[in-house]
């Protein structure tokens, strides 16, 4: 039986023409189907496949096996006793540059993963041959990059350099693991030398790229506690990429609390700025983001290592944080800003807003979004102190026009009960429900100051006088944050209407309110003030807009 088995794959390996793809495949379905039938003592591969061979039937199996479920090609080759013996130069030593099985799979990512590549290293056992790709990217780095601490430590004991660099990339051992979060590697690697300053190819060291890491925060800080503590090698807290970016600019990016604590416990500078002139300030500020807790810890660990942060430094096109938290909408950090010494004395009114991409899934969310967002911020400057000018209102009124945040008058006539989908979705969304757990909540419920519950369908139909009263611009923009929109599943003209009369209830109030002098203004001071709001009440916002472009000489254009 055995001898048959093996005369049988000896016929089938004499049929194939390794250099023609289309016969290889038909070669690889029959030897599949002849794995499935095996029985009996298992043949000496290397009686039947050249090496090459193998390495291009494991290759192939790679791909016919899209994830870690059981590959019967690398079972029957383990089974076997086969494994790979490198090939030597005339001096006897091997050589290293080669691309093996090992490496197709760790850079095939989403088609084979850790467990495959750890039985590959059954095959390819050779730890003290670390094999190279044309990128320079070795046994030992996959086993790093897949978290193979048993794999990792047999490099280890057989002399393997750990702070080898992959060519390309010029990314370290540390570099891969910590980027895919794996903390048992990293913790070995750091316990027996490896380098936690190495740069990567923009410059990046293991603390940029853990400071990037949005995801196992603890975990990772745990590490880096770890080196800190216990080796005499000092971290560089301050170490730039090609960017200028310190790993304080990517913890503050990504909201990593944990790290941007140990940053500045440490002796990170809060006010370093990269190659944009943005300190870690005005990287949080850029960012369509509300986190006013990363900000919190950032001020409060300032203020307990006695570290002065310039909260109004300029970037290269000298604009302050708080400016870019006012062009962002960012409400909270406006009011952290303010608390920690921000000069609203000398601010200046941004000219753009919404300068970063917006995240909302679909049409009401994102313009219910802006036009909150845009009057929430002024709301938040006028109650601090700061006197808006009319210049500024004009801003604003440009940004509506821009993002087709008006009503139309044929919205008017709009039937929305004709939409039975969109009504039945409507009138189960509560537009002002608090989450249990929100600290704002519990400040209202002390005060007894909860206010009904508000459905979406029901603010649809109410004037915008009445909506005001129900309704502040943080009701508004807490609600489009909230997700609830998400469960609108219809797209097309009723949403483009719903967006288009819930912007004109938000911003009714400002453009009334600015819409008077400029009025007065065009008519030459010739009509009554009365006259004048009766008009006022008349018109819609987009006109009252008009009004006001064309007493300051300008158009909405």
């Amino acid at each position: 039986m055995a001898q048959d088995n093996q005369n049988c794959l000896k016929k089938l390996n004499e049929k194939i023409d390794w250099n023609m793809e289309e016969k290889s495949h038909e070669f690889l379905r029959e030897l599949n189907s002849f794995i499935g039938d095996y029985e009996g003592q298992l043949p000496n591969l290397r009686d039947i496949f050249r090496p090459e061979a193998i390495d291009w039937l494991i290759e192939q199996s790679l791909y016919n096996h899209e994830n870690d479920e059981h590959n019967p090609t690398i079972d029957l080759v383990i089974n076997t006793g086969y494994r790979d013996e490198p090939k030597v130069d005339e001096d006897g030593k091997p050589l290293l540059r080669r691309t093996t099985p090992i490496h197709r799979a760790a850079r095939r990512k989403f088609f084979c993963c850790r467990n495959t590549i750890r039985e590959l290293f059954r095959i390819y056992d050779k730890f003290d041959v670390n094999y190279t790709d044309d990128d320079g990217y070795t046994h030992f780095h996959v086993a790093c990059e897949y978290g193979l601490v048993d794999v990792v430590k047999k490099f280890l004991e057989l002399g393997q350099d750990l702070n080898c660099l992959v060519t390309k990339t010029c990314e370290s051992p540390l570099h891969l693991d910590l980027a895919n979060h794996r903390k048992e590697v990293a913790k070995l690697l750091l316990r027996s030398g490896a380098n936690p300053n190495l740069a990567n190819k923009d410059g990046a060291t293991p603390l940029h790229i853990i400071c990037q890491d949005y995801f196992n925060i603890e975990n990772m800080t745990e590490i880096l506690f770890e080196i800190n503590n216990d080796k005499p090698q000092t971290l560089q807290f301050n170490a730039r990429t090609k960017n200028g970016d310190t790993p304080l600019h990517f913890a503050m990016q990504n909201s990593n609390r944990k790290m941007i604590e140990f940053l500045l416990r440490n002796g990170a500078d809060p006010n370093m700025v990269n190659e944009e002139g943005s300190t870690p300030l005005h990287i949080t500020c850029r960012d369509c983001c509300d986190d006013h807790k990363s900000m919190e810890i950032f001020f409060k660990t300032n203020k307990e290592v006695n570290r002065m942060v310039q909260v109004d430094a300029q970037d290269n096109l000298g604009r302050t944080p708080l400016q870019l938290a006012v062009a962002n909408f960012l409400p909270d950090v406006i009011n952290i800003l303010l608390d920690n010494g921000a000069d609203l004395s000398s601010f200046v009114f941004p000219t753009s807003f919404g300068l970063t991409e917006w995240g909302q899934s679909n049409e009401l969310e994102l313009r219910l979004s802006l036009a909150s967002g845009a009057l929430l911020v002024v709301e938040r400057l006028e109650k601090r102190g700061y006197e808006l000018a009319r210049k500024d209102a004009l801003m604003i009124m440009k940004f509506f026009a821009e993002h087709e945040l008006f009503m139309k008058s044929t919205d008017l006539n709009y039937d929305w009960l004709d939409d039975e989908e969109f009504v039945e979705e409507a009138e189960n969304i509560i537009v002002n429900e608090s989450d249990d757990d929100d600290e704002k909540f519990a400040v209202e419920a002390k005060k007894k100051v909860i206010k009904p519950s508000l459905l979406l369908l029901d603010l649809i139909q109410l004037r915008p006088e009445k909506a005001a009263k129900l309704l502040t611009y943080e009701d508004y923009f807490n609600f489009t944050t909230s997700y609830k929109l998400d469960e609108l599943s219809e797209e097309g003209l009723t949403m483009e209407v719903c967006a288009r009369c819930l912007c004109e209830k938000i911003s009714r109030g400002f453009f009334r309110r600015w819409a008077l002098d400029p009025l007065l203004e065009l008519t030459k001071y010739q009509l009554p003030i009365l006259c004048c709001y009766m008009i006022i009440e008349q018109l819609m916002n987009e006109d009252l807009s008009n009004i006001c472009l064309a007493a300051a000489g300008e158009s909405s254009a």
